[in-house]
């Protein structure tokens, strides 16, 4: 994907901020001025978005410090997150395709395509880049997204497969105003506090363009999915699951109390579909990538274990995994529904 086409201007015309290069650890061992160099080489049209104002200073080394608190579920085992084994399971990346791009297209006028590479999206939420890698390796005509993350790994794995990316809060941006054609808070929403889940919005308001959209995407409370987080996830995950889901209302009350206009609020299907070359495969693939993308540690020591017992779960809660002949051998499908808001920023 060639991101040149999004430049703002010419990176070595810019203006030099004082950028602060001595912040240590702000993407693993990387110190903010390793990122700049990094971003400058690979995704340069990023820099100008960047507000020099936000990285410099004490209040920034503070930022850092904060995200290294907060971040840890998504670190890395030696932090006792689950990052590597998400990072895994994310390899695939036709595991959520028919969600991404259903979402993806939330930021076109009619919904119903997907825009241009000359929009620009933030993934608010982007992990190690899932949804940047799909546009890529399936050679989609989609938005240019900026996979965003509070976690260190998350970012530093972005950069090592050149995508673009910057590490920061979804509360607390380092973009400037008005740069962005859309933000997606999607995949995780449901980690936000209460606080964060007002804070966000609103920030995503500020960085957005008059006429862009925020997307914000979870699963309701009291639906198969919500309830597979509270009863598989949160006892037999590596960090557990303390984190409430959300209900309509709260989805509208938050981008009403942002700014957004024309909200709408709806179910979208946003099944794991893994693929195999015999029924028997695609239905492994599909349990084991379930295993792996929640990181179900204590469901059992050994793959038959796992295999057996994690498919009665899923059966109970979920439904049958539904298993279809393709072109190219099998798919397993796990159903899942969506809940999704989307609004308008209009001044």
């Amino acid at each position: 994907m060639d991101y040149a086409t999004n430049l703002v201007f010419n990176y070595e015309n810019l203006p030099r901020h004082p950028w602060l290069d001595d912040i240590e650890n702000y993407i693993s061992t990387r110190t903010f001025a390793d990122y700049r160099r990094a971003a400058a080489k690979h995704f340069p049209f990023i820099l100008p978005l960047i507000d020099p104002n936000r990285v410099e200073g004490g209040a920034f080394r503070d930022y850092v410090s904060f995200m290294n608190d907060i971040s840890w579920e998504f670190e890395d085992q030696d932090a006792g997150g689950r990052g590597a084994a998400y990072n895994v399971a994310q390899r695939n990346t036709d595991n959520r395709k028919i969600g991404t791009l259903s979402l993806l297209k939330c930021f076109s006028d009619s919904q119903t395509d997907i825009p241009g590479p000359d929009k620009i999206i933030l993934d608010a939420l982007g992990g190690d880049g899932t949804i940047a890698r799909l546009i890529q390796k399936e050679k989609i005509q989609a938005p240019t997204i900026i996979s965003a993350d509070l976690s260190g790994f998350m970012v530093d794995a972005c950069i090592a497969q050149i995508l673009p990316c910057i590490r920061q809060s979804a509360t607390q941006s380092l973009l400037r105003d008005s740069v962005l054609d859309g933000v997606l808070i999607a995949y995780g929403s449901h980690h936000l506090d209460r606080a964060s889940r007002k804070a966000a919005p609103i920030e995503a308001f500020r960085t957005i363009k008059n006429g862009g959209r925020f997307v914000l995407h979870d699963f309701e409370i009291g639906t198969p999915v919500a309830n597979w987080f509270d009863k598989v996830v949160h006892p037999l995950s590596r960090t557990g699951h303390p984190h409430p889901h959300f209900s309509r209302q709260e989805m509208f009350a938050l981008l009403e109390g942002a700014g957004f206009r024309n909200i709408q609020v709806f179910s979208m299907s946003d099944p794991f579909v893994l693929k195999g070359n015999s029924p028997e495969e695609a239905r492994k693939n599909a349990i084991m990538h379930v295993y792996r993308m929640y990181d179900l540690v204590r469901i059992a020591d050994n793959e038959a274990d796992i295999l057996f017992k994690l498919e009665a779960h899923i059966k109970n809660i979920l439904g049958d995994i539904q298993i279809k002949q393709t072109d190219s051998g099998y798919s397993a499908t796990i159903q899942r529904e969506a809940l999704v808001a989307v609004g308008t920023k209009i001044i």
